[in-house]
């Protein structure tokens, strides 16, 4: 997390069950607020809006149809960037991160992509 600019919190959530299964905060922030996003992450990722919007992906061509899935998505609200990434050893589980509107966003994703290696050796 200490990589990840402007980054307050951090999740680890299994989409199967919808639970928090990890959390690093600061005090800018409440683990009470990574329990909500855990619950949203399922929907999020797997939701029926995604699933039409894959479909027509595949139909145009656009994405392979045996890749199906976003891997990432961020989300900018008024005062935060969330950051939702599913690990390629876990596609099941989503890190999260919530970092400040402030943040600089490529290197916030870049830097939360790096730590997606570290993490999934943990798991």
């Amino acid at each position: 997390m200490d990589t990840i600019p402007g980054c307050i919190a951090g999740g680890y959530v299994d989409m199967e069950t919808g639970m928090l299964l990890g959390t690093v905060t600061t005090g800018d922030t409440s683990g009470a607020t990574l329990e909500t996003l855990a619950i949203a992450v399922a929907n999020l990722f797997q939701g029926h809006g995604v699933r039409a919007f894959e479909a027509l992906l595949n139909e145009s061509g656009v994405q392979d149809g045996d890749n199906t899935g976003f891997g990432e998505i961020a989300v900018f609200s008024n005062d935060h960037l969330y950051i939702f990434l599913r690990t390629a050893d876990y596609p099941e589980h989503v890190v999260c991160y919530i970092c400040r509107d402030s943040a600089n966003v490529g290197l916030a994703l870049t830097k939360s992509h790096l730590s997606l290696g570290s993490i999934t050796a943990a798991v």
